[in-house]
């Protein structure tokens, strides 16, 4: 339906003859809120944005200049608990053994068992199951199908490869439907394929089946020998979202602190930190309810207190960003000291969340009670919003 605008919100775009509409605090927010809408253009189509550069838009890195980020990455990964160090060797350790068994097995094409079970395999162990399962069962149901229309119709070398052609279709145009569908056509592409060569539907399907579940039950031994289960980790991904949301919140308050010296660059990387840590959080968080081991993590009703008290500290943080005062103005009282005991406070609340600890926020408390600075502004209100976040997070791990 069209956009339909009421008069009033059109005459605000007017420009009228009253000097400027918007002054101060809200007029900051409105720049920001231009600069935020010019990014949204800019990521939907690059160089439509209005400060955006449309020759920069179009730049890449070079593969010289990833050199050194892959390096990094990958050094960052060389530790017994990294995720994907683990993965890496089941995937290593799973595939080999498929090849084995494959060439060891009467069956041609031992190539699929190693290839299923790299198909199969995931970091965590929801969706190393999911895949593995609807592998096996869309393999099933492709192979039944097909067999089942080369039985009735006997097709020849071409009708076997306008249908290789019609599965290969169907399968991209469903792929995204999931993941069993896609491989219920892929497998009849594959017995097609092979019609066309001769090959009897009784020499492929034996052979595709079988070695898709010896694939599929490589993956999942592979998991169950060498796990990495999210459960026992959810503590610390708490603690990391706790840290980084204290950190952005320093980060905007040190900005109170010292208008003249603001670095928004450096609130704009905390913002991201403390974003990537949350969604770290629920991807773990959804992670370990799958998994079939004994939850060692908080409890349902606590991680949902926990991360909702976390996202109105990050909510409360953002809002002073909105208000962060002029370069020219002079620095609000009493900022620096609140900047810095939440950046310590929240340090060490994440290193008691990691201990399994309720962490305290005392130092913040004592702050806040024995502030005399009327002259804070908005500054004063908010950080009561915050000490209330941060009180809601321990409550909800108090037992």
């Amino acid at each position: 339906a069209p956009v339909r605008l009421p008069a009033p919100a059109l005459a605000v775009l007017k420009a009228p003859d009253l000097g400027d509409v918007l002054a101060g605090p809200p007029l900051r927010a409105a720049r920001r809120l231009a600069a935020l809408l010019d990014g949204v253009l800019e990521t939907a189509e690059p160089g439509s944005g209005r400060t955006a550069d449309p020759a920069a838009s179009m730049l890449r890195p070079t593969l010289r200049s990833l050199v050194p980020v892959v390096l990094r990455d990958v050094r960052g990964e060389l530790h017994p608990g990294s995720t994907i160090l683990r993965h890496a060797v089941r995937v290593t350790a799973a595939t080999s053994a498929g090849y084995l068994i494959g060439q060891a097995l009467p069956f041609g094409h031992g190539y699929w068992a190693p290839m299923a079970c790299v198909m199969a395999m995931r970091p965590d162990f929801t969706q190393t199951y999911a895949r593995a399962v609807a592998r096996f069962g869309g393999t099933l149901a492709g192979v039944t199908a097909a067999t089942a229309i080369v039985r009735l119709a006997q097709p020849g070398m071409y009708l076997s490869g306008l249908l290789a052609v019609v599965s290969a279709g169907l399968m991209y145009v469903l792929m995204r439907t999931g993941y069993a569908v896609a491989q219920a056509f892929v497998s009849a592409y594959v017995v097609f394929l092979l019609g066309m060569g001769g090959l009897r539907w009784d020499q492929t399907v034996p052979d595709r089946v079988a070695l898709t579940l010896v694939g599929g039950l490589l993956a999942m031994l592979a998991y169950a020998v060498y796990p990495a289960w999210e459960s026992p980790r959810l503590h610390g991904r708490l603690a990391d979202w706790l840290a980084a949301a204290g950190r952005y919140a320093a980060a905007v308050l040190g900005q109170y602190a010292d208008p003249a010296g603001a670095r928004p660059a450096e609130v704009r990387a905390a913002l991201l930190a403390a974003r990537d840590a949350r969604i770290a959080w629920q991807e773990a968080l959804e992670r370990a309810a799958g998994e079939p081991v004994r939850h060692r993590g908080p409890s349902g009703e606590a991680a949902d207190g926990a991360g909702d008290a976390l996202a109105a500290l990050g909510r409360g943080a953002m809002l002073l960003e909105a208000h962060v005062p002029d370069r020219a103005q002079a620095p609000v009282p009493g900022a620096a000291a609140l900047a810095e005991v939440l950046r310590t406070q929240t340090e060490a609340g994440a290193k008691a969340v990691r201990e399994r600890r309720v962490p305290e926020w005392e130092d913040v408390r004592t702050l806040l009670t024995s502030w005399d600075a009327p002259e804070s502004g908005v500054l004063r209100g908010a950080a009561d919003q915050l000490l209330e976040s941060l009180e809601a997070f321990s409550e909800a791990l108090r037992p």
